[in-house]
């Protein structure tokens, strides 16, 4: 319930947050994080690839990695990560999921890395993580 200061009703008071929480978008929250990650899909050349990269944040929509592989908008990818065991979540996870490039930022840095906007797909796979067969 909200409660009342100076007569103006304070709507923070006693509510909780999300560590991590960096930002919003479109009303979701977009948890910035790092975990390693391996994302498998076809480069912009058509050739299959395996790369190992790092998750810089995800959302129920969306995530964002770096990529030296180039790929184009519209590809799909798969990503392949490990959820490690917190004080939140006992036992560690493995989640896989697709989705298509939106979206391609290319560093000023010269480091020949691309930053990756991945829209995630709805269907996933979330297992226990010693169950993983790749």
């Amino acid at each position: 319930m909200d409660e009342m200061k100076n007569g103006v009703f304070d709507q923070n008071i006693n509510k909780s947050s999300i560590q991590g929480v960096t930002g919003e978008r479109r009303g979701e929250r977009l948890l910035e994080l790092s975990l390693p990650a391996l994302v498998l899909g076809e480069n912009a050349s058509g050739r299959k690839f395996r790369e190992t990269t790092e998750l810089l944040s995800i959302s129920s929509e969306v995530a964002r990695f770096r990529l030296k592989n180039q790929v184009k908008i519209g590809t799909v990818l798969k990503l392949s990560l490990d959820i490690p065991a917190t004080a939140l979540l006992i036992h560690p996870l493995h989640l896989e999921i697709s989705g298509q490039v939106s979206r391609i930022e290319y560093n000023a840095d010269k480091t020949c890395q691309q930053l990756v906007t991945l829209e995630l797909g709805k269907k996933f796979q979330l297992q226990p993580a010693g169950l993983v067969t790749q």
